[in-house]
């Protein structure tokens, strides 16, 4: 029943702006158009779960996060669940989009509830353009439009950046007789994602507040803040759609320096509310004990003289805990060693490690707390890489030389040198984002070219969709040994 319910809910999403009876008829299990969006208050009640809906499907076990980072080498972790094993195999494997494999559902979860953000958000948008009024003589309706283009901004920005092409649609645009070819690329769906989050940000110049339970904030948020906050999203679409360094090399590092410029001051944090409605549950399971740990690449990271790889040998010497005074401080404050694994030897030894990551220890354990969902880190690293892009390598340094790779990895300053500068960019982005912002490792391997050979660069549209399509398996995937291309599949690695 779920699967249909996300069949109907797509393909009404396809069809829902060419006229009132088509979403009658093909959505017919779901209430009428009219009634659900039928007053301000109507509108306005529809409009605050979106972000929660966003954030529970980028953040969820359901969706692609701990796949990702098991397939950037950032975490690692055996046990099948949500496609972990299967795209960090050595050598890597093809990703498996048949209708009948057991982890199809990550990737149609992930696909799925972007679109249902992209659909309530339309509808919202819809309901707006069609004369509806929020608040008293319309004064909230600027807020509602900003939330639902921030939304839709960021959900493209998702699909963007995980899968190699999708559907574009919103409140004016629909696609009659859909079918699998009137997809985009992920290049043209990333661009569509920062038009709208820069009418997000045109928006955001009136004044208004969001009430902090639509966004699981400490406190309600500023029409200024969620500025800072689509700014620092169109950054992160912007430096993460490239699928190789070619492509990395020819982003507009000019236009990424102004978002970021403009981007969040502080972290911005959900608080938990007791694995309630804002739960980052991936990022529990990524970490708990007995599920995943952290990659010996990190580890290496961390402290040079420890492995960057735990070799596929029962007779491999297990390494001992950091004691190495020149390591990076955090592996004393934000893991903890292993004094045996609990992963299963037979799947791969290669998936062994010393070290788990347990800096949130403390929030996972009760569901309770705050966790960035984006960190004033991550939007500092943007800066300082389209600084360096751009030839600025003083102001690039400096900016790294300010953040957590000092204040908390109590490592020296880079200096203005690019190629330290980038190791440097890369070092933060996997150890200080881990958790935060689903994928993100997965985007910085990409696009340096360091996914191990054979990885897929993106996912491609689940099969399950490309069934409710009418498309003839067998159906085309990414990766794998003869998918190494270097455009789709990873050609070179790290290792």
């Amino acid at each position: 029943m779920k699967n249909k319910i996300f069949k109907l809910l797509f393909i009404a999403l396809l069809g829902f702006t060419s006229c009132e009876d088509s979403l009658d008829v093909i959505n017919e299990n779901e209430p009428d158009f009219k009634k659900v969006y039928a007053s301000g208050d109507d509108v306005l009640n529809v409009a605050a779960g979106l972000y929660n809906s966003f954030y529970t499907a980028e953040l969820s076990y359901y969706g692609v996060q701990m796949m990702l980072a098991t397939a950037a080498d950032n975490a690692s972790c055996s046990w099948g669940n949500s496609g972990m094993r299967d795209m960090s195999w050595e050598p890597r494997k093809a990703w498996t989009n048949t209708p009948g494999y057991p982890y199809r559902g990550n990737t149609k979860y992930t696909f799925d509830r972007m679109y249902g953000v992209i659909n309530t958000a339309s509808l919202v948008l819809k309901a707006i353009d069609g004369g509806i009024e929020i608040g008293s003589k319309g004064a909230e309706t600027q807020k509602v439009k900003a939330f639902a283009k921030l939304n839709m901004g960021m959900a493209y920005g998702v699909l963007a950046t995980v899968f190699d092409r999708a559907f574009i649609v919103d409140e004016k645009t629909s696609i009659e007789d859909a079918t699998v070819e009137d997809a985009v690329s992920f290049a043209e769906v990333g661009a569509q994602a920062v038009k709208y989050l820069d009418e997000a940000i045109a928006l955001s110049g009136s004044t208004f507040e969001i009430p902090a339970s639509w966004m699981g904030t400490s406190g309600a948020v500023s029409n200024l803040r969620l500025a800072e906050y689509a700014n620092s999203w169109a950054a992160r679409i912007m430096s993460n759609l490239p699928r190789n360094s070619t492509q990395n090399n020819a982003v507009d590092w000019n236009k990424v320096l102004s978002y970021a410029n403009k981007g969040l001051s502080s972290d911005w944090n959900v608080q938990q509310d007791g694995f309630n409605q804002w739960y980052a549950m991936a990022g529990d399971y990524l970490t708990y004990p007995g599920w995943g740990v952290v990659d010996m690449y990190v580890v290496n990271k961390l402290d040079p003289s420890l492995p960057a790889h735990w070799e596929d040998d029962v007779n491999f010497p297990a390494p001992a805990a950091s004691s190495n005074p020149t390591a990076d401080n955090r592996i004393l404050t934000d893991f903890s060693h292993l004094a045996s694994n609990w992963l299963r030897p037979d799947r791969g030894y290669y998936h062994w490690s010393n070290y788990r990551f347990s800096r949130y220890d403390d929030v996972y354990a009760t569901g309770e707390g705050k966790l960035a969902e984006f960190m004033k880190a991550e939007n500092d690293l943007y800066k300082a890489e389209a600084s360096a892009q751009t030839g600025n390598l003083a102001n690039a340094a400096a900016i790294i030389n300010a953040g957590t790779r000092t204040s908390r990895g109590k490592l020296p300053e880079v200096s203005a040198d690019k190629a330290k500068i980038m190791a440097a960019i890369h070092h933060e982005r996997v150890i200080e984002l881990m958790v935060t912002g689903a994928g993100l490792q997965f985007f910085e391997m990409r696009k340096n070219n360091f996914l191990q050979k054979g990885t897929p660069l993106h996912l491609p549209i689940p099969a399950q969709t490309l069934e409710t399509f009418g498309e003839a398996q067998p159906f085309y995937t990414f990766g794998g040994p003869s998918g190494a291309d270097g455009e789709n599949g990873s050609s070179g690695g790290w290792r």
